[in-house]
């Protein structure tokens, strides 16, 4: 899928090879004009165009929105890996999202998908479920704890997991389950946001034994459009491919993915991880 299809499982090798990968970027930016790219979504499959956020019109991991599904260039850049990994569409697919815009493209390619969402009240799997079905998906929200999936050993082809773990206190725990869960072969794309120039990875919070969280510093919450804030326990480096291969995983690398045919100019990193 990318422009520039290499994967880096460490800090000194990205570190070698990013000024031709940083170019290539920079080109592929510079053709971009007004706030309107073009090109075909890896989410919906549509020719389509994406578009800025007039709120943050330099965002364009949040931003460059499908005009048909709505996917922004993070959910379409791992939308693409997953699809590209799998390519069945009778595929087994767990997605750690359900009321979402990437879950309803994806459902609609990938009749297999499921998904959940960390919602333990009744009310909120409700309202959940009620966006799902004003999205044409007849489905009932259920709860999912990351840590604790409800499925037996190998019984899926593959997780996607974006921007879930860095709220997971124990993200080792949910790399283990999504392991455990995978058949041999099976494949984990997960997003968290990701600082390609720290090394090893950063708790910044943890969960007290009487549920209250401790911050290491200022409290970092991240947005949750359906949700609200969402505290955030940990910032990851280059050694989360070494923390998936520790859970179970064969291998794993981040991918940058940066294809402008796809509405992609600037690099989206994508954790690929392989049962």
């Amino acid at each position: 899928m990318s422009a520039v299809p290499a994967a880096w499982a460490t800090l000194a090798a990205w570190r070698l090879d990013a000024p031709d990968v940083r170019r290539a970027e920079a080109e592929a930016l510079a053709a971009i004009e007004g706030r309107v790219v073009h090109g075909t979504c890896g989410a919906c499959g549509a020719s389509t165009e994406f578009l800025r956020l007039p709120s943050a019109p330099g965002n364009l991991r949040e931003g460059l929105a499908c005009a048909r599904c709505g996917c922004n260039a993070r959910q379409r850049a791992a939308a693409g890996v997953l699809l590209d990994a799998i390519g069945d569409r009778r595929a087994r697919i767990h997605a750690t999202e359900h009321a979402s815009a990437l879950f309803v493209a994806l459902k609609r390619r990938m009749p297999g998908l499921r998904g959940s969402e960390y919602a333990p009240g009744f009310l909120r799997r409700l309202r959940l479920s009620a966006w799902l079905w004003r999205h044409g998906v007849v489905a009932w929200v259920r709860h999912g704890d990351a840590t604790a999936l409800r499925f037996a050993d190998a019984a899926l082809d593959a997780i996607i997991c974006l921007d879930v773990l860095e709220h997971v206190p124990d993200c080792h725990a949910a790399l283990r389950e999504f392991a455990r869960v995978l058949r041999p072969g099976g494949s984990l794309v997960l997003t968290v946001p990701f600082h390609e120039n720290r090394a090893e990875s950063a708790r910044i919070a943890r969960e007290r034994e009487d549920g209250g969280i401790e911050h290491f510093g200022e409290p970092e919450f991240h947005g949750d459009p359906l949700g609200g804030g969402v505290p955030c326990f940990h910032h990851f480096g280059w050694d989360l491919c070494d923390a998936a291969r520790a859970a179970g995983f064969a291998d794993a690398a981040m991918r940058r993915v940066q294809d402008a045919a796809r509405g992609l100019p600037q690099g989206q990193w994508i954790l690929h991880a392989r049962r």
